[in-house]
């Protein structure tokens, strides 16, 4: 395990607009060499260092040499096929090579935070203590620390989380090992005792941190920071992942293990009670949530300062320095709905002539369609168009990316863009909430109520009462994938469900377009690529070289 064991430590202040990219980080060194007691002794030190852990916040834009994940997953494809991500489509990837090993980037992180949470009491205030006139400042200060450590309680769980998710049981590791620990010694933890930890982390985190970010309510310097909602969206996330198949029977990779209620209760419960808190609502526009910081749906989300690196990998190929990137596949073009409700068809003759006419708001709003307006011109994504087949890096699947691509950005002048990425927001929990619900209580009224807030930001029909439970929840499971689309969350959702091989073992699709001299065009669904997933690929493989290391550590099934 690379868990670094130095006794003197290199401060690393990570500052750029507060809450940056960790790319966009600058790794600074004050001073010279400053020993734990040095840097803990200064509040300034160790206000640095709390922010500067803000970086182990997953990074969703690009993360993957240019890719993001859903280009491993049935809902896109990235438009380079020497690409890195390109080796979980073909299956070529394993202990020694894995294109989202993240094993000791959170494990650095783990470590960053043990060490605040052990020493950030340290923090010497006596000047404003004896100082009369400093009181107020003296308590607020006393106050900041309390948050910071409970800010760092929730940045350990949020890494030990995506650990989890990845690799199944990891070791819990709740101090800085010194160097008379035998790292050779430490076991994986069981996935029931991680999941524990991680929620009763959560709810230590919540208990001490306030429903607003910061001191007060309402401080915009505050924006970005870890609060109440965030602590317990972060438990729900967690509930909803434990009750779920794959965790469930962990190393038994095919069979679906009968239901377990009562976590599917707690799940439901843990999600209720961030709806509870009534300090979150859905913005009436879907786009609204597009690189935004400060939304009332937001509970959390990474801020990132000013660039076009995200538009310039993403652009349709035929517009200035655009470079088509991650693509939507006709997969997910598919599992939009019609605006009635009702499920799209090809063999339906109307559906086939105009694909994308009278769909679900959300299709256009997510994806750029052919056709459709963006800066100044229709993307012209049909063969011999200036965004279609036969132009270099075009897309191989018919459709390009809108959701958070910023349409005003000029990569020409290089204007850039403040982005967001969203960790958490109220329509997750809503979701979370009604497939919860929908294991444990199949009839509560509060499926459909909390399934069709969803639904009806977005103009989409309800759906109505009287589906069965199995039914129910293909609907949720579609919703899931349209809703959060983009947003990280179709991989391990498909992985939980322990579907695998029905939606990233099957071919990936697009469409081939043509376009006649009197301008109407014709649509075609064709195979982009043959997929290959396996049900050991339900869990990532435990890096290799950790298993070599160890003393008897058990490999991921099937790895």
């Amino acid at each position: 395990m690379k868990y670094k064991l130095q006794a003197v430590i290199l401060l690393t202040c990570m500052l750029f607009m507060q809450f940056g990219c960790k790319k966009d980080y600058l790794d600074r060194q004050i001073g010279t060499l400053l020993s734990e007691q040095q840097v803990f002794a200064s509040y300034a030190y160790t206000e640095r260092f709390i922010n500067g852990s803000y970086a182990w916040l997953p990074d969703g834009f690009d993360r993957i040499n240019g890719a993001m994940l859903d280009a491993a997953t049935d809902d896109a494809e990235h438009t380079l096929e020497s690409a890195t991500i390109q080796r979980f489509n073909n299956g070529s990837w394993n202990g020694f090579s894995n294109p989202d090993d993240t094993w000791s980037f959170f494990y650095q992180g783990i470590r960053r935070n043990n060490l605040f949470l052990e020493n950030a009491d340290r923090v010497n205030l006596d000047a404003l203590r004896l100082d009369p006139a400093n009181q107020t400042e003296y308590q607020n200060r006393i106050t900041d620390l309390v948050r910071w450590k409970a800010e760092a309680t929730f940045l350990r769980a949020y890494c030990y989380f995506e650990l989890v998710k990845r690799y199944g049981g990891v070791p819990l590791i709740t101090k800085v090992l010194s160097l008379d620990d035998q790292l050779s010694d430490i076991q994986r933890n069981s996935l029931d005792e991680c999941i524990q930890f991680i929620a009763a982390q959560c709810d230590s985190a919540a208990g001490k941190l306030n429903i607003f970010p910061g001191r007060i309510a309402n401080d915009a310097n505050a924006s970005g920071r870890i609060t109440k909602g965030a602590a317990l969206a972060l438990k729900s996330r967690v509930l909803l992942y434990a009750a779920s198949p794959l965790y469930l029977q962990p190393d038994d990779l095919t069979d679906v293990k009968p239901t377990d209620v009562t976590k599917w209760a707690k799940a439901a419960t843990a999600a209720k009670a961030v709806i509870d808190l009534n300090a979150y609502t859905l913005l009436a526009s879907y786009p609204g949530l597009y690189n935004s910081i400060g939304n009332t749906e937001l509970i959390l989300a990474r801020r990132y300062g000013a660039a076009n690196g995200f538009e310039r990998n993403n652009y349709p190929v035929g517009y200035d320095q655009g470079q088509s990137g991650t693509t939507p596949s006709q997969n997910l073009v598919d599992a939009y709905e019609m605006k009635d409700g009702s499920a799209f068809n090809w063999n339906n003759p109307a559906h086939a002539a105009a694909p994308y006419a009278n769909r679900d708001d959300r299709l256009a709003q997510t994806i750029l369609l052919n056709a459709a307006a963006w800066k100044g011109r229709p993307v012209e994504a049909w063969t011999g168009g200036r965004d279609g087949r036969g132009v270099d890096k075009a897309t191989k699947t018919g459709y390009y990316l809108r959701k958070n691509v910023a349409e005003d950005v000029n990569l020409v002048t290089n204007t850039t863009k403040i982005h967001a990425w969203p960790l958490f927001r109220l329509a997750e929990i809503y979701l979370n909430y009604a497939e919860a619900l929908n294991e444990s209580d199949p009839t509560n009224t509060d499926i459909l109520l909390y399934l069709n807030r969803v639904r009806t930001r977005s103009k989409q029909l309800g759906i109505d009462p009287g589906l069965s439970q199995t039914e129910m929840r293909k609907r949720i499971q579609n919703e899931r994938r349209i809703e959060l689309a983009f947003e990280e969350h179709r991989s391990w959702d498909v992985r939980r469900w322990k579907e695998g091989g029905n939606f990233f073992g099957t071919p990936l699709r697009g469409v081939q377009i043509t376009r006649s001299d009197a301008g109407v065009f014709t649509y075609v669904p064709v195979v982009v690529e043959n997929r290959v997933y396996a049900p050991k690929m339900n869990w990532y493989p435990i890096p290799q070289n950790e298993v070599i290391k160890s003393k008897g550590w058990k490999q991921n099934a099937g790895w």
